[in-house]
């Protein structure tokens, strides 16, 4: 073989020196591709991060555990780029429901039924303590592929949040060997790990956060309702010794006015007989005698003794009246503050009505400053109720002293209107009776009718209304009679408060 010319040799080195350009080249363009894909991975590892603690700032804003599983669910999947993130939560026992799901592709309906038991083998690590379970294509094993087509995922890795031993969430994050290649894949040592593991420490913290809001927001709430209660016990308190002090007031009065005024009537009824004996006398002598004496003359004269005679059994008769009506008011005083009869008794509620309207005439007759308010009785056949008389003739002294107030408002403001206060009652079945007390004033609006039992909510001035008769009267209904109350009202069409009671006691 021939040796090469100078000119051959150079181009041997030429080619080969070309040939090391070109590795080199290629090196590095596979080294600045490396480097590319390293920027590009540290870039979307720093926007992931900064959305991570986005998220946490978010989740430290919430206090709704629901509104934390959502964003949750959403960050894996769109974000992470997981196929499927399903969270659970233990209903009762030892069985775990989904609460959250979120994934591409598949209607999730089937997934929404899935029901897993704790026990299931492949959250063994969880009890033990692990932080995770980790699920991967090249595991066989038939619990896991049990569980695998349980949650229609054989790539996954699963959390749990809450005590090990028996935790109140789980949350399960993965994709399905089909479609794993187009989705954010799972390794041991893959920073997405890690991202989901930092991701499922903030959710373990706004959920404790969560948590610890809502038992002081139940506490707080239970302790305000207890403060009303408090407040309402103490108002019904004051109101019971109220009306218990007005009850022994009424029947005392009523007592010791009943006792002259019986002695008045008593002998009324003597008193009308002697008038008569003495007038008839008395013209017996006129009849025997028809020119008295002069001085006898003149003494007629001077009293009028045609008149008298003739206006004296009518004077005896308007006493006797007025003694009936004494006699009306004393025994509407006694009905009203029932102070003689048991706490539950079978009592006509017509007669605690009318007492009621008794007691309040003065507010419905005229005067000069106001109209007569027209009382409408509308009474069915009812049969003796077994109520707490006492009580029930205050919820009834409450609703009509409502209507009187309503309708003098509304007269002042309407010179022309004819107030009307409309009573019914009616046997609305065999068990039970319904009361009607209704006015024709101007209503309540709707906002109002809500809060009208509410405590201490009144809509008249200060100084007028404790905002407690309406709250005590429903007390009264409910809870002592087992009943019913409610305000059916219209602006412009009146107010009617509609009263239902068991006809016998509960």
């Amino acid at each position: 073989m021939l040796p090469l010319s100078s000119t051959e040799q150079e181009i041997v080195r030429l080619r080969a020196e070309n040939q090391q350009l070109s590795e080199q080249v290629k090196r590095l363009v596979r080294a600045e591709r490396r480097m590319i894909e390293s920027q590009e991975k540290r870039d979307a590892q720093v926007v992931r991060y900064r959305r991570l603690n986005e998220i946490g700032r978010q989740f430290s804003r919430t206090f709704s555990i629901a509104e934390i599983f959502q964003r949750t669910v959403q960050f894996v999947v769109y974000e992470y780029n997981f196929e499927r993130c399903l969270i659970l939560h233990r209903n009762s026992g030892q069985v775990f429901t989904v609460e959250q799901c979120e994934g591409y592709y598949d209607d999730d309906s089937a997934i929404a039924s899935l029901v897993l038991a704790w026990q299931h083998p492949a959250f063994q690590p969880l009890v033990n303590g692990a932080e995770f379970i980790l699920v991967q294509q090249d595991n066989d094993a038939s619990v896991l592929q049990d569980l695998s087509q349980q949650i229609e995922m054989d790539e996954f890795v699963g959390f749990a949040i809450g005590k090990p031993s028996l935790p109140e969430f789980l949350i399960l994050i993965g994709n399905r060997r089909t479609r794993a290649k187009y989705h954010q894949r799972i390794q041991p040592d893959d920073d997405s790990l890690l991202g989901l593991i930092n991701l499922l420490q903030s959710v373990r913290s706004a959920i404790s956060q969560a948590n610890l809001y809502i038992q002081i927001r139940d506490r707080a709430s239970a302790l305000e309702q207890t403060l009303q209660e408090l407040q309402q016990a103490q108002s019904q308190l004051v109101q019971s010794e109220k009306m218990s002090s007005l009850g022994q007031l009424v029947a005392g009065v009523a007592h010791e006015i009943n006792n002259p005024v019986s002695f008045i009537y008593g002998n009324l009824v003597h008193a009308s007989e002697y008038a008569d004996e003495l007038i008839e006398l008395l013209k017996l002598y006129q009849a025997c005698y028809p020119q008295p004496m002069p001085n006898i003359q003149a003494r007629a004269a001077e009293i009028d003794l045609e008149f008298l005679l003739e206006d004296l059994p009518k004077l005896l008769i308007s006493m006797k009246v007025g003694a009936d009506r004494i006699k009306e008011i004393v025994a509407s005083l006694r009905t009203f503050s029932r102070m003689d009869e048991a706490d539950c008794k079978a009592v006509d509620l017509h007669a605690g009505i009318d007492s009621t309207l008794m007691i309040l005439e003065h507010r419905t007759k005229s005067n000069p400053r106001r109209k007569a308010i027209e009382i409408i009785r509308e009474y069915g056949s009812l049969p003796l109720i077994e109520c707490y008389a006492g009580q029930l003739n205050q919820v009834f002294m409450n609703l009509i002293s409502n209507a009187i107030d309503a309708l003098e408002e509304y007269t002042q403001q309407h010179p022309n209107f004819s107030p009307q206060i409309r009573i019914t009652t009616a046997l609305l079945d065999s068990t039970s009776v319904i009361i009607s007390i209704s006015d024709n004033g101007i209503g309540i609006p709707e906002p109002i009718q809500s809060r009208l039992f509410d405590p201490f909510f009144t809509t008249k001035p200060v100084g007028k209304g404790t905002g407690m008769g309406l709250s005590i009267s429903h007390q009264i209904i409910t809870e002592r009679h087992k009943g019913h109350i409610e305000c059916i009202s219209k602006p412009g069409m009146g107010t009617e408060f509609r009263i239902t009671i068991p006809s016998q006691s509960q």
